[in-house]
Parts: structure tokens; C-alpha cells; sequence
């Protein structure tokens, strides 16, 4: 598959899923790429990340609309909802057969991982829309100010999701600890997901209470990574002054805090810390990687990562990498999961991530490489939600919105 069929591919999936109209409820017009039509017809906020990064090499203005619609779902505190749903009456029953926290009907009361000023920074970028930038500063600068104010009770630079959506790798198997699961199946991950729903809902709404009550609370690595990245991106969008120099040194902060508190010599990788008491969750994961993709990770670490783990094939250097766990890890599920995701198979965004961050550190054959299996991924199966790491075999959902971010990579 050459560029032209890839960018031909691309298109007519982002076209097909693009939803635009007027909302019944506020009022507001909308156009955003949903993530697939069959299990994802709501606009989801990372989605919508990949999807505006995916438009810049297609149709630059519907990228600015679709982070405009997003941006148009923030709250006055600053959050922006994982979920909007704009058109809830093309989809009466999703709200009986998905779990959503809710304190309002037309949207989600979580988060997901925080790459939106890095969207929209790379937006700006390839169209140089001083408006756009303008209209985006201040949303995106209360939106990061809302993740430090309610997402960091104990003031240490590092965020904390309340349950595992929040930080999009909903299944991995670094949650089943947490989540006191023991049957192993999509069904037994809805049933204590659904226990820990259940326990929140007289809280919704109050995040400091929810993190206090213990119940699921962590500081992941995956997000925080993410969340530095973003804030990174924010800065350079303010471009000096108060604001700039506050982006900087918060993205410091997390970044400092990762080493400090995330990263575990003796695996050579970082692991995620869970409940009030930061206890390390010492299961390697794809989040274990994922601070690759600050610039400033000192190279000692970057070293380890890439050596230890990424290029190992007895780890993330599968056939078709990078898989979501390790294929050294006894829950590896490398097949088709029937929904108990993000425990094997290999992604498009997160190879999209660390093959930025490889090229990066100087790794440029290593991210050459993942480009290349997940464009014969892309070429053997179409563009799908996640792809098996031994055949390629295309899993999940089919035209798969993310997986046209091959056209970035």
C-alpha cells in the first residue's frame, strides 16, 4: 500500500465517521471523526487528538473543527469530559449497554490522558491560524490548571486517574491488583469496574473525594508522561511570560517526580503507583515506556528502555510491535480479547508515540522499524482498533479512526 492508497484508506474512514450537525442540547454545532461507528459513535477526547494530528496530512480545517468541537464541550472549571455525547438521540441505548460516570446526561464526568495541547499546538503549526491558537490558549490553560488543581491532591507534580478508562488502557493487566479481579474475562473486568462505578456515585462531581476514598487511585505513568508532554506544548504555545514559565515548571515538576517516584532501577523501567500510600505496581506494561516521550529523560534511562525492553524480543520486540504488555509477562493475551483489551495486542497511538519518541533520542532505525510493521499491519488488515503482535491480524473495532495517525508516522 503506497501513500496515495494510505492517504485514500485514511480519508474515506475519517469522512464516514465524521459527524457534524447542531446540538439539542446547548445549542452548539459540532464536527468531529468518531472513533468507529459500531462500538464508538460519540466524539472520545484522545480520539479526537489522534483524529485532529491525522487531518493535518488531509484536510487541515476539519482538524481545527474537530478540536474546536472538543474544546467547545470544556466546563467553567476548566475539564474537558472523555466523552461528549453530541448526538445521544442517534444512540439511545449506548448508556445501557457502557458503564459512564455521569453528573450530567451529555457527557462524561472523566478524563482521559492529556495530549490536547499537543494537538493543537501541531495544528497551529501546519496552519499558522493565529486565531485558532488564540481561541485555544485559554481553554487549554484552565484545562491543565483543572488536572493540577483536582487531579493532584498531594501536590507532588504527578496526576491520578479515579479508574482505569481515565487513563485508556482500560483492561491492563497493571489494574487487576487494584481492581481486586480475578476472573479474567471482559465480563469479570465490567463486573469490578461496575462495583467501583457503583461506590462513586454518591461523589461524582467532587474529585478530591473520590481520590480520597481510595478506591481507585493512580498515579499512572502513561498519563502523567502525557501530561508533561502537553504542558511542554501549552508552553510553547504561550510563547513567554507568567504563563509560560508556569507550563515549564510544571512539566519539570512531573517530570522530576517520574524519576523520583516511577522509575525502578533494578527493572530498568517505570512503574505506576497506586492508592493514597504510592505503592509501586511493579508490572511492566507499555506505560512502563511511555516517558520516552519527554525530550528532557535523562539517557541513562532512555538507554535502558530502548535496550532492556523495547528492542528485546523477548519483551516489546514482537513481530509486529510494540505490544501492549510484554510477551514475557504470564498475562499476556496476544489473540483477539473479545473486549479484555490492552493486554497484548499492538496499538497505532502508542506506536505512533514511541517511534516520535525514538526518532527523538537518536533511535531513528528502531522508530523507522515500527513505522513500517504498522503501516503492513495497516496494509494485511485495514485500519483496526489494535492488531495482533505475532500475525498482524486485525482486532477490535473496524475502521478505526487512530489508526490513520500511520499517516503522521
Amino acid at each position: 500500500m503506497d501513500r496515495q492508497a494510505l492517504e485514500e484508506g485514511a480519508r474515506k474512514i475519517l469522512l464516514t465517521n465524521l459527524r457534524q450537525g447542531v446540538a439539542d442540547w446547548n445549542g452548539r454545532e459540532y464536527s468531529f471523526v468518531c472513533p468507529s461507528l459500531t462500538g464508538y459513535p460519540f466524539q472520545w477526547f484522545w480520539d479526537s487528538c489522534f483524529h485532529a494530528i491525522a487531518l493535518l496530512h488531509l484536510d487541515p480545517d476539519q482538524a481545527k473543527a474537530e478540536l474546536r468541537t472538543l474544546m467547545s464541550g470544556a466546563l467553567p472549571n476548566g475539564f474537558i469530559p472523555h466523552i461528549i455525547f453530541w448526538e445521544m438521540e442517534k444512540q439511545p441505548d449506548f448508556l445501557s449497554r457502557n458503564i459512564v460516570g455521569q453528573v450530567d446526561p451529555h457527557y462524561s464526568s472523566t478524563m482521559q490522558p492529556p495530549i490536547i495541547a499537543y494537538a493543537v499546538e501541531r495544528v497551529y503549526q501546519a496552519t499558522g491560524d493565529e486565531a485558532f491558537k488564540n481561541d485555544a490558549l485559554p481553554v487549554l490553560t484552565n484545562y491543565y490548571r483543572w488536572l493540577r488543581g483536582a487531579r493532584d491532591p498531594d501536590n507532588d507534580g504527578l496526576i491520578a486517574v479515579i479508574q482505569p478508562e481515565e487513563a485508556g488502557t482500560d483492561c491492563s493487566p497493571k489494574y487487576d491488583e487494584a481492581l481486586g479481579l480475578t476472573e479474567l474475562s471482559n465480563q469479570g473486568f465490567i463486573a469490578a469496574l461496575k462495583k467501583v462505578y457503583e461506590a462513586y456515585e454518591p461523589m461524582r462531581g467532587d474529585d478530591h473525594a473520590m481520590l480520597a476514598a481510595d478506591l481507585f487511585h493512580f498515579e499512572d505513568v502513561l498519563v502523567n508522561s502525557i501530561y508533561a508532554f502537553g504542558m511542554r506544548s501549552l508552553a510553547r504555545l504561550h510563547g513567554s511570560g507568567p504563563e509560560a514559565d508556569e507550563f515549564n515548571q510544571q512539566a519539570d515538576r512531573t517530570t522530576n517526580a517520574l524519576l523520583e517516584k516511577c522509575w525502578d532501577e533494578d527493572a530498568g523501567a517505570f512503574f505506576d503507583m497506586s492508592g493514597v500510600a504510592e505503592e509501586p505496581v511493579k508490572v511492566v506494561t507499555i506505560s512502563s515506556l511511555m516517558p520516552l516521550v519527554l525530550p528532557d529523560l535523562p539517557r541513562n534511562k532512555v538507554e535502558r528502555l530502548v535496550g532492556d525492553w523495547v528492542s528485546s524480543s523477548d519483551h516489546f520486540w514482537t513481530p509486529y510491535p510494540l505490544p501492549s504488555v510484554p510477551a514475557s509477562y504470564p498475562k499476556f493475551m496476544p489473540g483477539n480479547p473479545r473486549g479484555f483489551i490492552w493486554r497484548g495486542p499492538s496499538w497505532i497511538n502508542t506506536n505512533w508515540f514511541l517511534s516520535l519518541a525514538l526518532r527523538n533520542h537518536g533511535y531513528s532505525e528502531l522508530a523507522d522499524a515500527i513505522v513500517a510493521k504498522s503501516h503492513e499491519c495497516i496494509e494485511r488488515s485495514g485500519f483496526r482498533e489494535y492488531y495482533h503482535p505475532y500475525t498482524a491480524e486485525g482486532l477490535g473495532a473496524r475502521d478505526f479512526g487512530w489508526s490513520t495517525l500511520i499517516l503522521d508516522m
